[in-house]
């Protein structure tokens, strides 16, 4: 028997910056007598700290046996062994394992009886064990111990690699219990732990890049700790990779060393790529075979991982320090294998890979090359960064080699709004060639588009490539959106392009132009006035992955508005308000609909001041069409309600010069003003013929024709327009023209029978308490002016060059139709409505 130093039997101790891990070892206490517990995994993955955890706070002694390469002897495996098992505690006095003598065979046999005879159960854990790996002597020994242990003894072996000792079997008779790589990984709360208890503080997303940085290994985090204490904190998470020194260091002596030349080189060549499918490695190695060496590397090395059925993964350190390394000995190497996985990622549809790889190969004559027809996915899939890292890598040069790479950097421009879109579309015109494939026509068609040109009736381009295609129904779509003069037949023209744009996105798998197809359906459902119509486009963007669309957050509250829901309304514009970057036209949107919003709520000056304002920061920013119609047609209709006309006449006046007069939204505006002035018959002839209008301007003109008939004596005829509004009013989901219709339609509508969709018209209605205000007259407001000031009547009578009895008439009228007795108070009132600045 071979005298063993107790340092190799004693538990180890734990560290003082150890991060406890009960969960892990809880895992281990749970295994069944008899069965094997293997915890298998590469170095530094913490195997060592979890048993002597265990050691400690399971139940039961523990025997520990730190191998060395030295104990691949049968005398000296089973002298660790007993020496161990007498260190436990566990052995009685007097028990005969005391006085166990011989040579391996006898005290092998004279240890595993003595084993089965111990009173009490014992936990024996063999750390280390892949030293024996090489030796058959050791490995057979290891073999025995494991076939024969004794089931009141729970065998523990810690190990880099699999233990030649049948763990397939065990593992199909259930007679294994595992704890590999994955399970011993860090969280990011055990990776907070540990780089607070190393004296590191961290913000939370810090903690989550240092996690993702080292792929929650633990002597990968411990060593990133110590770099930043090294480095003062956070910002040496910036430097911190596989090529920093002590990682370097660390990965070479205890991973790699001693790995086999052909699975380094192996390995080499597939550090370039983050992803490993095997037909991709296979490319990179140049061996076929290369999945089956993977797959032993995963059990061997430990820090090759398999993800998914035919496809593993360097652990991302290792990788680093392995594409570091290449690139500098071997850098025409490492540029090869980038071009070969940028290729393949091309072949295989996956653009923003290749052309990451294609940048790294230094080559700018393969990202121009692959670029051309990689270009429309990337942009489709909304992987933009990818795109415009390699439209900066090629250079002007490339676009104006080729359109086709021109007109996809103006879409990328278009997308950022950005100045250089109508430079790139120059560049695109510049080198046209003289006989144009159809995709390149079509592309440079929809680019156009896109940028404000007016879409040709009848126009006949077509595409082959399905992305080009999805984006010319795009760019139909949006353009005929945009223009001024539509109409509710023109948004279902829209519509079409733009289902047609959605099916190609899908079927294609573009999610950006799935995005982009709904945002814009969202806005179709808006230029036909269909409330309910915005709501299911809208949520899928809103919800989808990614920042916020703000457009179209204005949209749903639009809808909310129209829907009878003005705090929810008033909720989704507030959450974003305050967003940095905002576009002018999205921002303007987003105030505008939470004025109109606002007022509904009560504070009816405030909404006012508010969306007159988000319309004076506008500018000449562009802005769609039907969206400048339904933002101004709240604003009008608010200015009316606060007997403002002049207010009213502004908005007028702006929506006329953005997209023209004779629209359906100026004439229902022209009414509106007729019906707060008293003119309700002039008001009615105004709306009589709005056949193809947006079914908000519709319904809004049938209520002006039911309060016009209810206040000349015609019942029925109101009754007839009120049933109109209310049939498509329905389908619509329109709920808000209801609220604020006239009284005497208000009154008829609550003579209805009772129907759910009454029941709400009718809480709405209840909830309006206040009506229009009568406005002033052009004199009134003359006089107005002057009230701010300290001029008495008999001054402002000679002012205006009429009598006093007039002048004090006119404020008199003045207090009334503004609800008000006092001169102060009349001013108050009068600059709440904006009728004064």
């Amino acid at each position: 028997m071979v005298r063993i130093p107790a340092s190799r039997t004693a538990v180890p101790a734990l560290p003082a910056w150890h991060v406890p891990r009960p969960a892990l070892w809880r895992h281990l206490e749970a295994a069944a007598p008899g069965t094997l517990v293997a915890v298998v995994a590469p170095a530094g993955s913490g195997k060592t700290a979890v048993l002597a955890e265990w050691a400690r706070h399971g139940e039961g002694p523990t025997a520990w046996v730190g191998l060395d390469r030295d104990d691949a002897d049968p005398d000296r495996f089973w002298s660790a062994v007993h020496a161990a098992v007498l260190a436990s505690g566990a052995v009685p006095a007097g028990d005969p394992l005391h006085h166990l003598t011989g040579d391996a065979e006898s005290l092998a046999d004279a240890l595993l009886a003595g084993l089965a005879a111990l009173p009490v159960p014992l936990r024996l854990v063999l750390d280390d064990v892949h030293v024996l790996a090489d030796r058959q002597a050791g490995v057979r020994a290891l073999a025995r111990l494991v076939r024969h242990h004794p089931p009141g003894v729970r065998l523990v072996l810690a190990a880099r690699s699999d233990p030649a000792v049948g763990l397939p079997r065990l593992r199909l008779e259930d007679g294994l219990r595992e704890l590999r790589a994955d399970g011993l990984r860090f969280s990011v709360g055990d990776a907070g732990a540990l780089a607070a208890a190393s004296g590191v503080a961290l913000a939370s997303e810090d903690v989550a890049t240092l996690h993702r940085r080292t792929d929650g290994w633990a002597a990968g985090l411990r060593l990133a700790v110590l770099a930043l204490r090294r480095e003062g904190g956070a910002p040496g998470l910036v430097r911190f990779s596989g090529d920093e020194p002590s990682v370097a260091d660390y990965l070479g002596g205890e991973i790699l060393a001693g790995l086999d030349p052909d699975d380094r080189a192996l390995l080499d060549d597939l550090s370039v790529c983050r992803r490993l499918p095997d037909a991709l490695a296979a490319a990179l190695s140049g061996h076929a075979d290369v999945a089956r060496r993977l797959e032993e590397l995963t059990h061997g090395l430990g820090m090759v991982d398999r993800v998914a059925a035919g496809e593993h993964r360097l652990h991302v350190l290792l990788r680093a320090h392995l594409a570091a390394d290449l690139a500098r000995r071997r850098p025409d190497r490492h540029r090869r294998q980038h071009a070969i996985a940028a290729r393949w990622w091309a072949e295989h549809a996956e653009p923003a890979h290749a052309l990451y790889h294609a940048d790294r190969a230094g080559d700018p004559s393969l990202t121009t090359e692959l670029l051309g027809p990689l270009a429309v996915a990337l942009l489709l899939r909304g992987e933009l960064p990818a795109l415009r890292r390699a439209l900066r890598s090629v250079g002007d040069g490339a676009l104006r080699a080729d359109p086709r790479v021109a007109l996809v950097a103006a879409l990328a421009h278009l997308e950022a709004r950005e100045l250089p879109a109508a430079a790139r579309l120059r560049l695109a015109r510049r080198s046209w060639p003289a006989a144009p494939d159809r995709d390149l026509v079509a592309l440079r068609a929809a680019s156009e588009l896109l940028a404000g040109a007016r879409p040709t009736p009848g126009d006949a381009v077509t595409a082959d490539d399905p992305g080009v295609a999805g984006l010319l129904h795009l760019a139909r779509g949006t353009a005929r959106l945009a223009g001024p003069g539509g109409d509710a037949a023109t948004a279902a023209t829209a519509r079409g392009e733009l289902h047609r744009a959605l099916a190609t996105a899908r079927a294609e798998g573009f999610s950006h132009l799935e995005q982009a197809a709904l945002a814009e359906l969202a806005l179709a459902a808006l230029a036909e006035g269909d409330a309910a119509g915005v709501v299911g486009p809208g949520e899928a963007v809103v919800d989808a992955p990614g920042p916020p669309a703000p457009r179209t957050v204005a949209l749903l509250a639009w809808s909310d508005l129209l829907r009878g829901e003005p705090a929810r309304a008033a909720d989704r514009c507030a959450d974003l308000l305050d967003a940095p970057a905002l576009a002018p036209a999205d921002r303007y949107a987003l105030r505008a609909v939470h004025g109109a919003a606002v007022g509904d709520l009560g504070r009816r000056g405030p909404g006012l001041a508010a969306a007159r304002a988000a319309r004076a920061d506008l500018g000449a920013a562009p802005l769609a069409a039907p969206l400048a119609e339904a933002l101004a047609l709240l604003e009008h209709r608010a200015a009316l309600r606060l007997g403002n006309l002049r207010a009213a006449g502004e908005v007028a006046a702006w929506l006329a010069g953005r997209v023209g007069e004779a629209t359906d939204a100026d004439t229902l505006m022209r009414a509106w003003t007729e019906a707060a002035t008293g003119r309700w018959e002039a008001a009615r002839a105004a709306v009589a013929s709005l056949p193809r209008s947006p079914a908000t301007v519709l319904v809004e003109a049938r209520l002006l024709e039911s309060e016009a008939a209810l206040r000349a004596g015609d019942p029925a005829g109101g009754r007839a327009a009120l049933d109109a509004a209310l049939a498509l009013g329905r389908t619509r989901d329109l709920v808000r023209p209801f609220a604020l219709a006239g009284p005497l339609t208000r009154a008829l509508l609550l003579e209805g029978t009772a129907t759910p969709h009454l029941r709400r018209l009718a809480a709405a209605c209840a909830a309006v308490t206040d009506e229009p205000a009568p406005p002033l007259s052009e004199r009134e407001l003359v006089v107005l002016a002057l009230l701010p000031s300290l001029l008495d009547a008999p001054t402002m009578a000679e002012e205006l060059v009429v009598s006093v009895n007039t002048v004090k008439t006119q404020i008199r009228s003045i207090y009334a139709k503004l609800g008000v007795s006092t001169r102060r108070a009349a001013v108050a009132e009068a600059r709440e409505r904006g009728l004064l600045v």
